[in-house]
């Protein structure tokens, strides 16, 4: 998994889980990860990982879960070609 928070990723490298505003979360993956062969947490800018940024961003406004299905949303469309257009041109 790849996240652009290098404190995450320090944070599961020592599995320490002791903040408590991400400790919910880190233990969440802990239990999803059981569910793979191998499981890492790498650290990426956030321009690489801008399409992810987007929608936690997104998600601080929200005050219910959203869900896309068929194709991502208005807001995210922007990035997501620019993020599949920077991978064609590696």
């Amino acid at each position: 998994m790849e996240v652009d928070c290098k404190e995450v990723v320090d944070l599961w490298a020592s599995r320490t889980f002791s903040r408590l505003t991400v400790a919910p979360v880190l233990l969440e993956i802990e239990g999803l990860a059981l569910s793979f062969q191998s499981f890492v947490i790498q650290s990426v800018s956030r321009k690489a990982n801008a399409p992810a940024h987007l929608c936690a961003k997104f998600a601080c406004t929200l005050g219910v879960t959203s869900c896309w299905m068929d194709s991502p949303p208005s807001f995210l469309m922007t990035s997501v070609m620019a993020d599949h257009a920077g991978a064609r041109d590696d």
